[in-house]
């Protein structure tokens, strides 16, 4: 009877210890699809906001190559930062590579992260011609890639392309905005020699960068739609988006021009920087009251930038989301390294795929001014 006891204990505990293993086996197992979308949810019908829609939580296991222009551009750290949070957020080993704006060197980085053998890319190019190249390579070694920013200079070929998608903004939109913000402040007070005219310079990120290019374009026909007369005081300055190029550029400007100038067009913040910093070597735009000032605006509300502005330093600036960019890249790339195409991917995020190129996503601008 001993025995018998024995046996029966021995084989419950076999059996038990079975179960157990394979119930820890299936706990262990990654879900199917592994994502998580904003919308409506079926308990209790509940609306995500698209700052918190579900980031993809599957990203053990897996790594992403970042490749940026630039970390000395603040725009592109506010990115970077952002980015780095949603990275980690959704459990994903990643790199993120400078280029130092050299596109030798971002082609480099490229071939080294292929070679490891990550699961996505997500680029800022620090030249759009080589976007086609980049893409090129990614789509031969089956490696899902996400452009940003710096808008490729030929969408048709991504549009061609299931596993990849350019995330950036509608850039005539800026121009139109910085239009509109002439409209706003514009008055006699800043036509310094009366003559009914906007006597101004544009200060432009790059001769290649469509954002540069529809930026420069539209915030002076923007505004001469809306009546406005403009005389340009010079070729625009091409200050690589940097502000010591563009305070050297004023600095040299201003030497000749310091009597004429009235309103300066910058194509983004860190320029206007370099802008302001150079009226204010002379005594313009300081913010104190009395003191002389001519009409600076920019492009991205970059926390020095917005500084600038609630100081009376600059008048007003375009912003353009970091956070919003920084979270579509990753949860765009996400959802394309687990098997959607874009447009499953776009559609899942809650997010549109542009009608006009079939290859992007666009995300909106929004005006800032003193508070």
């Amino acid at each position: 009877m001993k025995k018998v006891t024995a046996v029966f204990l021995m084989v419950l505990l076999i059996l038990t210890l079975t179960a157990c293993g394979s119930g820890q086996g299936s706990a262990s197992a990654p879900e199917e699809g592994g994502t998580q979308t904003s919308g409506d949810e079926a308990d209790g019908n509940e609306q995500t906001a698209d700052d918190s829609a579900g980031t993809v939580s599957v990203g053990e296991g897996k790594k992403i190559g970042v490749l940026l222009r630039t970390f000395s551009d603040t725009y592109t750290t506010t990115v970077r930062t952002f980015m780095s949070q949603y990275l980690e957020e959704a459990g994903y080993a990643y790199e993120v590579m400078d280029a130092n704006d050299s596109q030798a060197t971002q082609n480099e980085q490229l071939e080294s992260f292929l070679s490891k053998g990550v699961d996505g890319i997500i680029v800022q190019t620090v030249n759009v011609s080589a976007s086609a190249d980049i893409l090129s390579k990614c789509t031969e070694a089956g490696v899902p890639v996400v452009f940003f920013n710096h808008e490729p200079d030929d969408l048709s070929l991504l549009a061609a392309e299931e596993n990849t998608v350019f995330v950036g903004t509608n850039s005539p939109e800026a121009g139109y905005m910085q239009a509109d913000l002439f409209e706003q402040f514009w008055s006699d007070e800043y036509d310094r020699n009366g003559d009914g005219k906007a006597q101004y310079v544009i200060f432009q990120g790059s001769a290649e960068s469509q954002e540069a290019f529809d930026r420069s374009q539209y915030c002076i026909e923007g505004a001469e739609d809306k009546g406005f007369a403009f005389e340009k005081l010079a070729d625009n300055y091409l200050c690589n988006w940097d502000a010591a190029l563009a305070q050297e550029a004023m600095t040299a400007f201003l030497g000749t021009h310091e009597e004429d100038i009235e309103v300066v067009f910058c194509n983004n913040d860190s320029m206007a920087e370099g802008v302001v910093a150079a009226l204010n070597a002379i005594g313009y735009n300081t913010g104190a009251e009395g003191d002389p000032e001519i009409l600076v605006f920019g492009v991205d509300a970059t926390d020095a930038g917005v500084s600038l502005i609630d100081a009376g330093k600059m008048k007003g600036t375009v912003k353009q989301d970091g956070d919003a960019m920084a979270k579509t890249n990753v949860e765009l790339i996400s959802r394309m390294i687990n098997g959607m195409s874009r447009s499953e991917a776009a559609a899942d995020y809650g997010v549109e795929i542009s009608e006009s190129d079939n290859a992007s996503v666009r995300i909106n601008y929004q005006a800032y001014t003193k508070q």
